[in-house]
């Protein structure tokens, strides 16, 4: 059985119009999510590319695997991989990316990496590929599309694994006519969004809303992300006709997934994920299809993570699954076996780096916002230098968090607030400065746990 995952970088769940999105934004991607199993409550690890593509090929959570932030991190020694293990038992492996200049050790393993090879890491070669290929930087499906395909007839007969990353989605939404005036066909500015504020705010003013674009900019903007999510599906329905056309459907599985979502303006931030924990940037989807191992059109709304990937697809080809990791097979949700896998879903941002983002009160891990969510219950958990600061989210009934009820749902916030820092005193996660804060029934419930003296 050949693997190939597709990373759609930065969709946003609730614009595939397979979910009631009011634009046809992905006519390919919901024919793909409706043959196969669809898993409409899937979140990532960490909103945020590099660490959780760590996660994903590895099961297991940022602050465990090593990668963790947008640069200068490295995956712990010894940790398996999907690739690695896949190779091992005869696969062929590639992995074609969007982002050439990352050597965080998730690309050891692939037989074949593009549009650079990434285990040259000279950082002049990289730099030079960033200059003379700008667009590939920053992704073009189409190509990628092209290279998978060549591939694939290139290494015919034997058993394959693709990883396919395209970037086409992230910010600045760089992605070619038509599809820039698709939805918006009578704007007359620019759409040069790297140069939008002409010169009137920095980056992070822009992302974090301290100064706002034009009303009919940040319309515009919108309008050319969901340009992009079209010219992404057209180049993914390509990629699923060659696998119908050459005779691969059935042999092979096809997962379609994101690394993260994007915020359009929600809660005050723009253009941007990464640094904050509301489900715009944290929900993703995640389908699983092929005609032998998945049933056709079912949907399961039990609450996943990407982590789960690796494990599932090891279960679904019979290969062994790895002890002591974060993440759980999803092959007994597919099969109708259980109704759940996980009691809870652990997301944490990444470090911050911008000046503007008057919500990171540490620098460094210390800083870093941490959420759980468990039920119909989220908790947000935000470092202070003085008191720690807890969101708490009915996403049940208000899935896009406008109310805040950490402190009209004093039960289920005590509760909330036990579990969020039990779970990061277990994993020896640091950053905890709240413990003077909770009520004293949840102090007395540390205590006993042992926790704390």
């Amino acid at each position: 059985m050949n693997v190939i995952i597709l990373v759609i970088d930065a969709l946003r769940l609730d614009h595939l119009s397979i979910n009631g999105y009011k634009r046809k934004t992905s006519p390919n991607i919901d024919k793909l999510i409706s043959e196969g199993t669809y898993f409409s409550n899937a979140y990532t690890v960490l909103p945020n590319t590099r660490p959780t593509f760590a996660s994903m090929l590895t099961g297991i959570y940022p602050h465990s695997s090593g990668v963790r932030m947008v640069f200068g991190n490295k995956l712990k020694p010894g940790i398996s991989t999907l690739q690695a293990i896949l190779k091992s038992h005869g696969y062929t492996t590639a992995y074609t990316k969007s982002d050439p200049h990352t050597d965080d050790g998730t690309e050891d393993g692939f037989d074949f990496c593009d549009p650079a090879s990434l285990k040259i890491k000279n950082k002049i070669i990289r730099t030079c590929y960033k200059i003379f290929h700008p667009n590939s930087y920053m992704g073009m499906a189409e190509q990628q599309v092209n290279n998978v395909i060549g591939w694939i007839r290139k290494n015919a007969g034997k058993n394959f694994f693709v990883l396919m990353h395209t970037n086409d989605l992230h910010w600045p939404y760089l992605v070619p006519a038509p599809f820039q005036e698709m939805f918006d066909p009578e704007y007359k500015g620019k759409h040069d969004f790297v140069t939008l504020s002409e010169g009137k705010m920095t980056r992070g003013e822009l992302l974090f809303g301290h100064k706002r674009l034009p009303e009919e900019e940040i319309k515009h903007a919108i309008a050319h992300y969901d340009g992009g999510l079209r010219y992404v599906d057209e180049q993914i329905g390509r990629l699923m006709k060659f696998l119908e056309k050459n005779n691969l459907e059935e042999d092979t599985l096809v997962i379609l997934m994101a690394d993260h979502g994007e915020n359009l303006g929600e809660h005050g931030y723009y253009f941007q994920h990464g640094e904050h924990l509301y489900n715009q940037s944290l929900r993703v989807p995640l389908a699983f299809k092929n005609p032998k191992l998945i049933p056709k059109g079912k949907k399961i709304a039990s609450l996943v993570q990407s982590l789960d990937v690796m494990p599932t697809v090891l279960e679904m080809l019979n290969i062994p699954l790895i002890d002591d990791i974060d993440g759980v097979s999803l092959m007994p949700l597919i099969e109708g076996k259980i109704d759940h896998v996980r009691e809870f879903a652990f997301i944490e941002s990444v470090e911050n780096y911008f000046k503007e983002n008057d919500r990171a009160f540490f620098d460094g891990v210390n800083g870093k916002w941490r959420a759980m969510i468990s039920g119909k219950w989220k908790i947000i958990y935000i470092p202070h230098p003085e008191n720690s600061i807890f969101e708490l989210y009915d996403i049940e009934n208000d899935p896009e968090e406008k109310n805040n009820l950490i402190d009209a749902e004093e039960e289920a916030a005590e509760e909330m607030k036990r579990k969020i820092l039990v779970y990061l005193k277990s994993q020896e996660n640091e950053g905890i400065r709240d413990l003077e804060s909770l009520e004293e029934k949840s102090k007395m419930l540390l205590r006993k746990l042992g926790y704390i003296n």
